[in-house]
């Protein structure tokens, strides 16, 4: 079975999965949603399970080689970068209006950071807004893609190097994150923030706790060197890939003890704004 890619009129996403596909010579069959919703629609009902609505609808485009399904640009185009190699530092965005996410270059495995590259170049170069989000590692791939246009970053530090490694795979060096920080806050718009992650408890889940808050800072504030640079509190969301394990939403009491914690180590520490 050859490529169908369904679309939807004057879709940007769908654009760029196009560029690359034309780019390489890839020839596929294209089902427009609308102009074609008898057979778009045989396939939703049929596939239901692996599409995903934001609070607009379905995200175009949609992939289908007989093999795997995929959706949206960034997840599209890295399994026709990789096959299934970049699953790890590419996932869904939960952004909408011309910008894209999703994209985590310090989970990217070392043999993908040129695909990578060329990754965000096709998001940047076909008119997305595109957002990084580091976890300190990597620096040198992160550097590359800042050179990209259009680009901005997000580095998410969700507590000490242990909890690090729970979450995130791994755990930046001392110098790494620093090398990361100033990279981010060398931006225009960089953000560096703890980030409220749900961690394993026994059988169970639970939110990190304040000393996680304060791990994180710490790690944060020996690698710059100083206790003054911006740094955001936030909590993920059920908007986020992040799966919640169930988990209620964060109460603000909450996040006001992960900003007093935070702020022994960094004193312009706040909740970020939503």
């Amino acid at each position: 079975m050859g490529i169908t890619l369904y679309t939807a009129p004057d879709c940007i996403r769908c654009r760029i999965v196009k560029a690359y596909l034309h780019d390489h010579d890839m020839p596929y069959d294209t089902v427009d949603f609308k102009a074609d919703a008898q057979v778009f629609n045989t396939f939703y009902r049929a596939n239901r399970k692996a599409i995903y609505r934001n609070p607009e609808g379905v995200e175009f485009p949609l992939f289908d080689d007989g093999s795997v399904i995929r959706q949206g640009s960034g997840e599209v185009t890295a399994y026709l970068l990789s096959g299934h190699e970049m699953e790890c530092c590419v996932t869904r965005s939960d952004m909408l209006h011309g910008k894209i996410s999703g994209l985590y270059p310090s989970q990217c495995p070392d043999a993908q950071d040129d695909n990578f590259v060329t990754l965000v170049n096709y998001l940047s170069n076909g008119g997305l807004e595109v957002w990084l989000q580091s976890d300190g590692r990597k620096p040198a791939l992160l550097k590359r893609l800042l050179e990209i246009k259009n680009v901005h970053v997000i580095l998410n530090v969700a507590g000490g190097p242990e909890l690090a490694t729970e979450i995130f795979g791994g755990a930046p060096s001392k110098e790494e994150l620093a090398e990361s920080l100033q990279l981010v806050l060398g931006t225009a718009d960089g953000q560096v923030r703890f980030l409220a992650m749900p961690k394993k408890s026994g059988d169970g889940w639970c939110w990190a706790e304040a000393a996680d808050a304060q791990a994180a800072a710490k790690m944060v504030a020996d690698a710059a060197g100083k206790p003054t640079i911006p740094f955001g509190i936030a909590a993920a969301t059920k908007e986020m890939p992040i799966d919640l394990h169930g988990l209620e939403p964060l109460a603000d009491q909450q996040l006001l003890s992960y900003r007093q914690a935070v702020r022994r180590h960094l004193f312009k520490a706040d909740i970020a704004k939503a």
